[in-house]
Parts: structure tokens; C-alpha cells; sequence
């Protein structure tokens, strides 16, 4: 990637690639974790634009560029006595993680950063929905943990989940995934605020059906968030990513949850009978509700 001025001259240069680098195969020290990443090599700036913060636009360029393929790591290496780069990667926000070797005996600094995916509005003033990424881990598990009676009455997998650990490999169990095999989980947020959690699972891309799932904590209950956030992704899953489509099952007994799909028009098929062992040890039944793209108002 380049970027040029009205003349067409070469102000910016570097190399993005997402095929990996061998030399960070091995690494004296550690990397922040093992999910897919960008990096950027051989930034070059002009002259005449040096200071001018061309390379730290094209880093954030880059950024945006990663973010589309749904990759939200970032490493990157430098020169024990490249200052400039050093100063630029300390200001994007880049932990060290240690030193890799090239060719050999060639020592080089390494770093990485997760990217934070964008956050959109989806019909509820003042709230957001975006893609989780790994450094959502330890706060989702800290909302959780706080509100772990409320939400293992209907929610089974929340007694499994007893460390910030376990949340960081449910993250990287999906966020290993290519982008267009991936099943997101988005978070529904308040400015920095954990609200809840909704995304799909068990996608078969065959025939073009997914399911949602979701779950809200209790303070932010009762504003319409979860329905708009169905809404917005089911809009998403029909339009960008060509679903046919998109179920939902709920507990026969918990109302609010069911109250969704029936106030945005799914229709209930049926119910699983002793579909889902809840945390209580008691066996409940399910419904299961569904909408078809040609039904979406």
C-alpha cells in the first residue's frame, strides 16, 4: 500500500501482509496470543514528508484494512536503534512481546496490538453493537462473574466459565476462524459499559441458515436493546451475508426471551421437548422460532 500526492509522487510506502512471518515462528519472550494477524513491513516515508505523520496515517490505514478482513492483531518489528519507528509503535498502542531473529543472527524487537473492531448505532440512543475481539476477555468475564446467579438461571455454559482464561479461549475458538467462516459475537455496549452479549452460532452455510443467540444483564433489561440488536443483525445476516435463515430458541419459561422473536415477527415452529439441561439440573423444553428472508419487514 502507497500513498501518493495530486502528482502521483510516492509519499508512503509499506508492505501489509496477512500470510504470517516466518520469523516469529519463534520468539525470545511471548506474543500476546496466537490468533490470525496483519503486519506491516519495509515503511518508507519521503523526505520531504518526514514528521509529517505519513507513517503513523499509514499504520492506521492499515488498521482500517485489517479490520475488513476481520483480523484484529497487529504485529509489527523494528531495529534496536530505529528511534522513529520505536516512538511511532509506542504511540499506536503496541505491547513488547520480545525479540525474533532474522536470517539467522539479525535480532529485531518485536510488538503486537489487538485492534479494536468499530462500533455502530442499531436504533437505541446512546448504545452500540460491535465485534468482540480478545482484549474483550477479561471484562466480559469480570460482567459476567458479577452477575453469575442472575445469569446461569437460563444461561447453562456460565458455570464452565470460572476464569478470564476460559472467556479468552472462547473468544479465540472463533476468532481463529476465516472471516467468512466465522460465526461473530458482538457486544452491545454503553460507552465503555458491558451490556450483553449477542451473536450466531451453528451456521450451516450450505443452505444458508445461522442462529442467534444472546443474553443482557440485568440493568440494561427492559430497554428494547436486545430487540433492536436482532433486528440490526438479522438485517445484516439477510443483506451482506446472504443467509435464508436465522433461528432462535428460547427457554419455554423465560419470557423476556422469548418475548423477542415474537415481537419481531419470527414464527414459532415448534418446541423441543427436554431441549436444554439448565444449571438447576431440571431438563426444560424449547421453542423454536424462525425468519426467512422474504419475511423480513
Amino acid at each position: 500500500m502507497f500513498f501518493c500526492n495530486k502528482e502521483n509522487v510516492v509519499l508512503t510506502y509499506g508492505v501489509i501482509s496477512f500470510d504470517g512471518e516466518p520469523a516469529y515462528q519463534v520468539i525470545e519472550g511471548k506474543w500476546l496470543n496466537e490468533l490470525p494477524y496483519m503486519i506491516v513491513h519495509r515503511l518508507a516515508v519521503a523526505d520531504e514528508m518526514k514528521r509529517q505523520g505519513m507513517a503513523k496515517r499509514f499504520m492506521l490505514q492499515a488498521e482500517e484494512v485489517s479490520r475488513e478482513k476481520g483480523i484484529y492483531e497487529f504485529r509489527v518489528d523494528t531495529n534496536y536503534d530505529n528511534q522513529y519507528m520505536l516512538r511511532l509503535i509506542d504511540s499506536l498502542g503496541f505491547e513488547y512481546c520480545g525479540e525474533v531473529y532474522y536470517r539467522g543472527d539479525k535480532v529485531r524487537k518485536a510488538f503486537q496490538k489487538s485492534i479494536r473492531p468499530h462500533a455502530s448505532v442499531f436504533g437505541v440512543p446512546h448504545y452500540t453493537i460491535r465485534e468482540v475481539y480478545y482484549d474483550d476477555a477479561t471484562p466480559i468475564f469480570e460482567a459476567i462473574d458479577k452477575n453469575r446467579d442472575d445469569l446461569r438461571i437460563w444461561l447453562p455454559f456460565i458455570d464452565g466459565l470460572k476464569s478470564a482464561a476460559d472467556e479468552q479461549s472462547f473468544l479465540e475458538s472463533f476468532l481463529k476462524v476465516p472471516y467468512e467462516e466465522r460465526d461473530p459475537v458482538f457486544l452491545i455496549e454503553k460507552g465503555k459499559e458491558i451490556c450483553g452479549l449477542i451473536g450466531f452460532h451453528f451456521s450451516d452455510r450450505n443452505n444458508h441458515r445461522t442462529e442467534i443467540g444472546y443474553w443482557l444483564l440485568p440493568e440494561y433489561r427492559g430497554k428494547g436493546l436486545i430487540t433492536q440488536a436482532v433486528r440490526y443483525l438479522c438485517e445484516w445476516a439477510f443483506v451482506e451475508k446472504g443467509f435464508n435463515r436465522i433461528q432462535i430458541r428460547c427457554a419455554v419459561g423465560n419470557q423476556p426471551s422469548n418475548a423477542i422473536p415474537q415481537r419481531l415477527g419470527f414464527m414459532l415452529e415448534g418446541t423441543e421437548r427436554d431441549g436444554e439441561l439448565l444449571s438447576s439440573g431440571e431438563y426444560t423444553d424449547i421453542h423454536v422460532y424462525s425468519l426467512l428472508r422474504k419475511e423480513l419487514e
